[in-house]
């Protein structure tokens, strides 16, 4: 059935020089191409978007300000526990698939398992980061969300579709989906360059969401 589909729709599901005949195969198949970027994603940008314009929705904010701490422990603190919690979600589905592969008698190399869910969580805080940006710098959850999700979806098709349409190869780099998948770390392990552009870009927007929400005045 792969075989039959043109080059872009196998590129897409992100399926190209994968041999679905390995256990490896499958899971970048059916978990990690497309499965575990939402999961993560979406466990990111909806903590990350309630972090700050959540709060600030609800009324809560004025009440969290009003102690005598600085407003940017408030958005560093906050963004350590939607790292904290990242590492809780991929972590538990590290289990699941190690109890998965130990009952069904699946040889299966977690170590590669766990560079690949490594990566897809520091995806998921990448993403994550930038809602709670978008948050800080608007006080609207659901714009942040909507944004968030929708930065997530551009990232995945210029990842999938820059090896197809030469005007986005060079946008590749700049897509978080690439750092993620791109150098496929169930087959070749955990890349520290890839992983530290992903960690970059959430500092990037750590910081951005700080001097904002420093500066911004907060809705009533």
């Amino acid at each position: 059935m792969l075989e039959a589909m043109p080059p872009e729709l196998r590129a897409i599901f992100l399926t190209e020089g994968l041999d679905l005949g390995t256990p490896a195969g499958y899971l970048n198949m059916e978990l990690f191409s497309f499965v575990l970027p939402l999961v993560v994603a979406g466990y990111g940008v909806a903590v990350g978007s309630a972090a700050i314009a959540g709060e600030e929705e609800r009324g809560t904010l004025d009440l969290l300000l009003a102690n005598p701490i600085p407003r940017w422990r408030v958005v560093v603190e906050k963004s350590a526990a939607l790292a904290v919690g990242m590492a809780i979600v991929v972590g538990a589905i590290w289990i699941g698939l190690a109890v998965t592969a130990a009952l069904m008698e699946i040889d299966l190399d977690l170590g590669r398992v766990g560079s690949g869910l490594a990566s897809g969580g520091l995806l998921g805080i990448a993403i994550g980061m930038l809602a709670l940006l978008l948050g800080a710098l608007t006080g609207r959850r659901t714009l942040s969300l909507a944004l968030g999700m929708a930065a997530l979806v551009v990232a995945w098709v210029i990842n999938a579709m820059s090896p197809l349409v030469e005007a986005l190869e060079p946008w590749r780099p700049v897509s978080p989906v690439y750092h993620y998948v791109g150098y496929d770390p169930l087959t070749n392990g955990f890349d520290a360059t890839h992983a530290a552009a992903l960690v970059a870009m959430a500092l990037v927007s750590l910081a951005v969401a700080v001097v904002a929400f420093e500066r911004r005045e907060i809705r009533g």
